[in-house]
């Protein structure tokens, strides 16, 4: 996760700049108020480049505007907290997800959400019924794949940190919860999550060639990059986790 944070940063810092950019091009040079509104953004640009140092949920709800420098400046001008600026905290003083434009693609990620909440639960809900014709033997056989489907599913529901690229990836399958689960049990779903997506070659692999016995089994290599992931995960402190907006991504 450490890695999708920088990612999600620098992209904050791209779209900071092409905000400066375009405010830029609108300054009427006539007007001597607009020259200083831009100086005073400049500056605010600056900070924020150079000085703020962000949380992991402040980069993802200023990424969830279509604007971002422009409601970091009405956080600014809001702002009352002496010694900091606590851009979370002041978004939602002043009402800023109802006052302001999301960005462009807040709608289709909340979309695409809701449709990937929607095929786990088909799933689960399913898997639960068909659970329920089993005699007692083939449950206690089956208690292992039972339970990592079940944990699995309710860490997607309440950890997971919604990536587009991902859900896409596993809404393909008319299964995703068992495509993920079968590796599980997971310390840290979203990083299983990244780790599952970046082994997506030889997923595909496994699903529609099925080599040969001989070769190398496309699912071993999966498990062993969870494997070393893992224990990348718990050689950091948990990082501060952002509310669950799909659409600030």
């Amino acid at each position: 996760m450490i890695f999708i944070e920088q990612d999600a940063k620098r992209l904050l810092m791209e779209r900071l700049d092409e905000c400066i950019k375009s405010h830029a091009d609108m300054l009427d040079a006539g007007n001597i108020g607009s020259i200083y509104d831009l100086q005073a953004l400049s500056g605010l640009h600056y900070y924020l480049k150079a000085e703020h140092e962000f949380t992991p949920a402040e980069v993802e709800a200023l990424l969830s505007f279509q604007d971002p420098l422009d409601v970091a400046r009405w956080c600014w001008e809001e702002n009352t907290h002496e010694h900091s600026f606590p851009i979370c905290d002041l978004l939602q003083e002043i009402d800023a997800y109802k006052r302001f434009e999301p960005s462009a693609g807040r709608a289709a990620a909340e979309e695409r959400y809701s449709q990937f909440r929607e095929a786990l639960a088909g799933n689960y809900f399913g898997y639960r019924k068909e659970l329920l014709s089993w005699d007692k033997e083939k449950l206690i056989d089956h208690a292992g794949e039972i339970a990592k489907a079940t944990d699995t599913f309710w860490s997607l529901m309440a950890d997971y940190t919604p990536v587009m690229e991902e859900m896409d990836f596993f809404l393909q399958f008319d299964d995703p919860l068992h495509r993920i689960s079968r590796f599980g049990p997971f310390d840290d779903i979203n990083a299983a999550m990244r780790t599952l997506y970046d082994s997506r070659k030889e997923l595909m692999e496994e699903v529609f060639e099925a080599p040969p016995t001989e070769q190398a089994d496309p699912a071993a290599s999966v498990r062993e990059r969870l494997r070393a992931a893992m224990k990348e995960v718990k050689g950091y402190a948990a990082p501060e986790r952002p509310a669950h907006d799909p659409g600030a991504r």
